[in-house]
């Protein structure tokens, strides 16, 4: 009896060890062409959509962009803490206050992409900056969730909520999406469509604005491309492991984004900067922004707008069509 017991459990040990390696995700070198090159045409960038001229004969469209992250920045962690979620309220009543400051002074537009949680924890910032009657909310997620881990159904549900919320917040239904991180699930330019946006800024494969394609379908849906390198989090951001600051100079920064723009302008296309009230909302910081701003506006020709503004005027200049 014992050896039969023996038997059969070795037996079951090897079923399941074997059973265990099959199922083990295969390594990239194991695959199959097919199974490798899968992803990467899933969605991909289809033509380019700079139009002949901006506005007004501009010669660059310049979008500046803030991800008002607020608390959920924490809350997406289950982190609770007073000293943390103190950081993050920073954003809210330091930062957004100095960013329409210099966008009154400047008088220039500019689109604040906002997780619902943070537009239900600030309804008096969604005020002051609509306030403005220049300013644009875009979706940036229900509380910043990491879209790799949701599923279709719940990412599905929680875009129907965000978009529900800035709706009745708002009292305009947001026609333009950044995706908390800049993740893509396979199902979230399907959920876009479905919900009607016309634009994203979450995806990287130019530096001009172009056309989404999804499985070497058209979309109708315009990418305005975001870039690390003009994302303020990267030089300013706080290392959570190390409890240190990355310390970047705003010089330095200032010296990579005029760069940037100025290419940009040479080429005559569009220079989209990715900011957050927490981050760049410190006093050195707006004072780097503060020159970009002048140093921009001293070129003939800048079309400060947007990012639906920019989308809308692609739209019309292309005569991008809606994909059935």
């Amino acid at each position: 009896m014992k050896k039969i017991a023996i038997f059969f459990f070795i037996l079951f040990f090897l079923i399941f060890y074997v059973y265990g390696e099959d199922q083990k995700e295969k390594k990239p070198w194991h695959l199959s062409l097919e199974e490798l090159i899968k992803p990467v045409t899933l969605i991909r960038a289809g033509k380019d959509l700079t139009p002949d001229s901006w506005p007004n004969g501009s010669k660059v469209a310049v979008g500046l962009s803030f991800d008002f992250d607020a608390e959920t920045i924490y809350l997406r962690k289950n982190i609770k803490d007073p000293a943390s979620l103190s950081r993050a309220e920073y954003g809210a009543r330091a930062g957004i206050p100095r960013i329409l400051n210099l966008l009154d002074k400047y008088n220039i537009p500019a689109t604040f992409f906002v997780p619902a949680v943070s537009a239900i924890l600030h309804q008096d910032k969604i005020k002051e900056i609509l306030s403005r009657e220049k300013h644009e909310i875009g979706i940036h997620g229900w509380v910043h969730e990491p879209i790799p881990q949701l599923s279709e159904e719940e990412e599905r549900e929680l875009m129907k909520k965000a978009i529900n919320t800035l709706t009745k917040i708002t009292g305009k239904k947001p026609v333009g999406y950044r995706s908390p991180s800049w993740y893509f699930n396979p199902q979230t330019l399907p959920i876009l469509k479905e919900f009607g946006f016309i634009y994203d800024s979450s995806l990287m494969a130019d530096d001009k604005p172009y056309e989404i394609l999804f499985k070497n379908q058209r979309t109708g849906i315009v990418e305005l491309p975001v870039e690390w390198l003009l994302d303020d989090f990267p030089y300013f951001g706080f290392n959570w492991q190390s409890g240190l600051h990355n310390q970047r100079s705003s010089e330095d920064v200032f010296t990579i984004w005029k760069a940037e723009f100025d290419k940009a302008y040479e080429e005559g296309t569009i220079f989209i900067l990715t900011m957050h009230p927490h981050v760049i909302g410190h006093r050195s910081r707006i004072l780097m922004l503060e020159k970009l701003i002048r140093y921009m506006k001293s070129h003939p020709k800048v079309w400060f707008a947007t990012h639906e503004q920019i989308a809308r005027y692609i739209i019309q200049a292309r005569n991008l069509k809606q994909a059935d």
